[in-house]
């Protein structure tokens, strides 16, 4: 690489001796520069300029050359391995298919003629353990050898004797672990789950990870090669643990979509999927007779059930003096607000602000919302503390975008939320509005919140769950102030996050954390190559300098791990273990807590009293075309 000379400023100067014969005159002309000699200095500069400036277009298109080089590699990759997903899943869909009907040939055509596959067997269960009726099995492998393909219709035969009836299945990627489009051949991870009942009218459901290698034919039609069982379980049981008393219990509510988002000044234009949103349960003994009694709240109204004490209930709605036509209601919580020993009702709103009810002791509630001061909208959830240690449970409340005029900003790491509150209970129903000089306000599109003290430093700590993005754990620091620590605790779990909720799973005396999140069938189109995507379009459409500070907060998080996030996106649910050191450990795929599926919320408790904390999850969605996606 050779560089040009530095640009030099000429000058004539005269000899060091001066000749005696040489005149005053002539001096004066030699030490002159002549008008040749000017007019050459800019000259040079001009030309060497112009070579300059080739040299940059030169250099500048070289480099637009390789961007759109690169970009264009980016979005081919990225076509690529959508229509290999694409593709895969019509492939597993049409293997599930022939499950279904017990075609085991039709199972067989799914496999290329020269499959093989090492340490290969016929697939047993063995019995792990027998609780309440329920008996778990593990999957293992009997006499593993290698497996051609005339092997595989005994293995398949035997497989489906242990279910008589399939009421469902599905067949669905995990990931994506290679792909190489010029060789057609892929490898994922994917799991097989069933649902059905065995000749002894057990109920059976079992989910089973495999490893497949697979090969593209002529038809652009995949073939399994080889296969790997990774892990597989079974259960079996009579599915009595519960008993359905609704109808007789006298509770009617029945949920509705909100009204409210059908009008103008609601109406979601940009989020359209927002009139779908609905609202929840909370339980408390409102009227201190020692029964736990039922508020329902959701965006076409709001019923309190008051429970009578012999299993059945009653609608107090009307006389509790809660309003009986509440619309656009998102979330409930009763607590204590007044320290006068009966809980209170603060109501979170959607489309409309937040209201307050105070509890006036005699089953009957006063609306104190005028003088509270608790304002917000787009509210999605919301959780109470005391977080500064007066005495006084405080109010901390999760927003989600306004649909009318914005969209999720990505589908990995939206930031554009209307921002969370925190409302600091003054102790005589009003509450000042302590966000900003907290530190809590968050960005995401908050739908979970769990308050515990997970450091034992006296104070409570909160833990965020956001949809399109990260998680936050803010860690309370004993002076009115709280800190993201987020990264070094290791829980920013990014994904579709859904709630939240702290218990001690491992009994080991520290708080461990659990998240309810999105698994879909199509996790593994969140991969390096999607993400970079997003990137290219950025830079395409002139957004890059908007979107900038969402990608240096993601490189913060990530560094140039792109693959780590493509997992984390649609991974599911998050079991977090408290390592006692301020920081936790992601436990998830060890203790098989992440089934497919849309799980919306979720709660640990002792539900069979033996000293160990389980989890209830509820999941579903809308159903679509495809019904079993997810």
């Amino acid at each position: 690489m050779s560089t040009s000379p530095p640009l030099e400023t000429e000058t004539v100067s005269a000899p060091e001796t001066e000749p005696e014969e040489l005149q005053p005159a002539a001096r004066e002309a030699i030490a002159k520069p002549s008008p040749e000699t000017t007019a050459k200095k800019p000259h040079r500069w001009r030309k060497r300029l112009a070579y300059g400036s080739v040299a940059f277009l030169f250099l500048a298109a070289g480099v637009g050359i390789y961007a759109k080089f690169a970009f264009d590699r980016i979005e081919e990759r990225a076509v690529q391995l959508s229509e290999a997903g694409v593709s895969l899943n019509k492939f597993l869909k049409s293997y599930v298919g022939a499950l279904r009907t017990r075609d085991v040939d039709g199972l067989l055509s799914h496999y290329t003629d020269d499959y093989t596959a090492e340490n290969e067997g016929l697939w047993t269960e063995v019995l792990e353990s027998e609780r309440d009726g329920a008996k778990v099995y593990a999957w293992q492998t009997a006499d593993p050898r290698t497996f051609s393909k005339s092997d595989l219709r005994g293995q398949h035969e035997d497989h489906l004797t242990r279910v008589s009836e399939i009421d469902q299945a599905k067949f669905k990627i995990a990931s994506i672990e290679d792909f190489n489009h010029d060789a057609g051949t892929i490898r994922i991870r994917s799991v097989l789950w069933i649902r059905g009942s065995n000749e002894q009218k057990e109920s059976v459901e079992s989910r089973t990870w495999f490893r497949l290698s697979l090969k593209r034919g002529d038809e652009k039609s995949w073939k399994i090669a080889s296969k790997e069982l990774l892990y597989g379980q079974t259960v079996k049981g009579p599915r009595k643990g519960f008993t359905d008393i609704t109808e007789e219990s006298g509770i009617t509510f029945k949920s509705q979509h909100n009204p409210l988002l059908r009008e103008a000044e609601w109406r979601p234009d940009k989020f359209a999927i927002m009139k779908y949103a609905a609202g929840g349960i909370t339980t408390a003994d409102y009227d201190n007779d020692g029964w736990v009694d039922l508020l329902f709240i959701d965006g076409g109204s709001t019923q309190l059930f008051r429970n009578l004490g012999n299993g059945k209930f009653a609608d107090t709605t009307s006389t509790s003096g809660l309003p009986t036509d509440l619309k656009g209601g998102s979330v409930a919580l009763f607590v204590d607000l007044d320290n006068d020993d009966d809980k209170d009702l603060f109501i979170g709103r959607g489309t409309g602000n937040n209201l307050l009810f105070k509890n006036n002791a005699d089953g009957t509630f006063t609306d104190v919302t005028e003088t509270a001061n608790v304002n917000g909208i787009w509210v999605s959830t919301a959780a109470a503390a005391d977080y500064n240690n007066d005495g006084y449970v405080d109010i901390y409340f999760g927003r989600y975008l306004d649909p009318r005029i914005n969209l999720p900003t990505t589908n990995f790491y939206t930031r554009n939320s209307e921002g969370n509150t925190l409302l600091k209970n003054n102790g005589d129903l009003t509450f000042t509005d302590v966000t900003k000089e907290s530190g809590v306000r968050e960005g995401g599109l908050t739908l979970g919140i769990a308050w515990a003290d997970y450091d034992e430093d006296g104070d409570q700590d909160i833990y965020v769950a956001n949809d399109f993005g990260r998680n936050a754990l803010l860690r309370n620091e004993g002076d009115g102030t709280f800190s993201d620590v987020s990264k070094e605790s290791g829980t920013s779990n990014i994904g579709y996050g859904m709630s939240s909720s702290f218990a001690d799973i491992d009994n080991d005396g520290d708080l461990d954390i659990y998240v309810a999140a999105v698994h879909s069938g199509q996790r593994w189109f969140g991969n390096s190559a999607t993400i970079h995507r997003y990137l290219v379009t950025s830079f395409r459409e002139g957004t890059l300098w908007e979107d900038y500070p969402t990608y240096l907060e993601l490189y913060d998080l990530l560094g140039g791990n792109w693959e780590a996030l493509g997992e984390e996106v649609l991974k599911g649910n998050t079991l977090m273990l408290n390592n006692g050191d301020g920081t936790f450990s992601d436990v998830t795929e060890q203790a098989r807590v992440n089934p497919h599926g849309w799980y919306w919320s979720s709660a640990m408790f002792d539900f069979d009293n033996d000293g160990l904390q389980d989890i209830y999850t509820v999941n579903g969605w809308i159903t679509g075309k495809e019904p079993d996606d997810l």
